[in-house]
């Protein structure tokens, strides 16, 4: 039913979570797993609006880099673990963009798998903007995971 399965992963314990039900999903369809952590450039841009380009900037570029090479190496070991076939996928960019359209349009993604909310603690209340707009914009099925209110 779906072959290729798209996950984005923001460090969450949401967005780990979602990869959970999508190794599992992929373990029955036989389907290949997209992890994607998407760097948000615009908020990076943000932070660093008179650096950019200077060295402030790519420090804090490269530390993003970085944490989203952990974020993704996870996601890898947990997809590994459970004999599930995994593409890492960096990308500077918008997130809500690239998750609802660029990313499937461009590896054919059958499903997106994601969590209700990321990595900030206020959006845990109410469905993520991102997730919310991926919903609305997606060309593919969405399934969206929760939180459990138990889960820290």
């Amino acid at each position: 039913m779906y072959q290729n399965i798209l996950v984005p992963l923001d460090g969450s314990d949401n967005a780990y979570m979602a990869l959970e039900h999508a190794v599992q999903l992929a373990q029955t369809f036989k389907s290949k797993l997209y992890l994607v952590n998407v760097i948000d450039i615009t908020r990076l841009n943000a932070y660093s609006p008179a650096a950019y380009g200077g060295t402030l900037y790519t420090n804090l570029l490269q530390v993003a880099k970085d944490n989203s090479r952990d974020i993704l190496r996870r996601g890898q070991r947990m997809a590994a673990e459970a004999d599930v076939e995994s593409l890492p996928i960096q990308v500077n960019s918008s997130p809500k963009a690239s998750i609802a359209t660029e990313i499937p349009k461009k590896y054919e993604i059958d499903l997106i798998v994601m969590g209700k909310s990321g990595t900030n603690a206020v959006s845990r209340i109410f469905l993520g903007s991102t997730t919310s707009y991926v919903v609305q914009k997606a060309a593919v099925n969405v399934t969206v995971i929760n939180m459990p209110d138990d889960a820290t």
